[in-house]
């Protein structure tokens, strides 16, 4: 059987996982082999052309970034939120790639991920000001930690995609909910924990550099 590249197939997976841990509806997901993809674009549930090896179709929180003006959020805070969660989906697919191929998460989303390195630039330019500066670099470390966590659901979606090329949302979150023991509501799960997840592994980490280094920590 042709099938699509596994790193396709995770990235595709790696965007599945963050719409379904926010508890947005995905509608479906679809990987293409290159030579598929070289036939021409596939057309997506609305009909329109997409020039893409993947593609994931899921009701984003904020649809339109481009149409929005720049800094809403600082006028519409309840916007954040939505923000960062639609940051999560543009990231975690480059992320998951990134984790797969053992490389630095920057190399996809300056690559395979440009197109939603595009689209995370839109979102980020609705924040308030004193959040521009660390958004592409919280919302990174936050797929990271997602991705990283759920790293066997991933491998499970990427498996299913590679097998049928085309899955639909309702397949893929069932696959999501049993692999994980989890079936998030919409947005019930808080952005906040990633970040508690992230500072654990920055920790972990710092301390173990400290104490291979023969490096101890004061004591005052």
């Amino acid at each position: 059987m042709n099938k699509c590249r596994r790193c396709t197939a995770v990235h595709e997976a790696g965007h599945a996982l963050a719409f379904w841990w926010n508890g947005q509806f995905i509608e479906r997901v679809t990987v293409r082999t290159r030579t598929e993809a070289c036939t021409g674009p596939m057309i997506d549930l609305r009909g329109n052309p997409q020039n893409v090896e993947g593609l994931v179709e899921a009701d984003y929180l904020v649809p339109h970034p481009s149409f929005d003006a720049p800094g809403i959020a600082e006028y519409l805070p309840s916007m954040v939120d939505s923000i960062e969660r639609d940051l999560l989906d543009c990231f975690a697919g480059p992320v998951a790639e990134a984790v797969y191929k053992r490389t630095r998460s920057d190399k996809f989303i300056w690559g395979s991920g440009r197109g939603d390195r595009c689209r995370g630039y839109e979102l980020i330019s609705l924040l308030p000001v004193r959040k521009l500066l660390d958004a592409e670099s919280q919302a990174i470390a936050r797929s990271l930690c997602l991705v990283r966590h759920y790293w066997p659901a991933v491998t499970a979606v990427a498996d299913l995609l590679q097998e049928h090329g085309t899955a639909s949302g309702e397949a893929i979150t069932a696959l999501l909910c049993e692999v994980t023991g989890e079936s998030p509501t919409r947005l019930s799960n808080d952005l906040a924990t990633l970040d508690m997840r992230c500072n654990r592994r920055w920790t972990a980490a710092h301390s173990k550099l400290l104490f291979s280094k023969g490096h101890l920590p004061l004591v005052r």
